[in-house]
């Protein structure tokens, strides 16, 4: 069974330098792509940041920067 993902549609200003930069980045094919792939990688990092944060500290969470 698959899973209905709801989109909603948004209006937003963003730098498109920015935007294009993370476009190459992330290898996205469209700006919506791009958006969606950079909130997906955000939210996988707090998972990891919390299973870190679960071990006890025995690991650390560094972060992309």
């Amino acid at each position: 069974m698959q899973t209905v993902i709801k989109k909603t549609a948004k209006h937003f200003r963003l730098n498109n330098t920015l935007l294009k930069s993370a476009q190459t980045i992330l290898g996205a094919k469209t700006e919506t792509e791009t958006i969606e792939s950079a909130l997906n990688e955000i939210v996988y990092q707090e998972k990891i940041r919390k299973f870190i944060e679960q071990t006890g500290g025995k690991l650390k969470f560094e972060g992309l920067n």
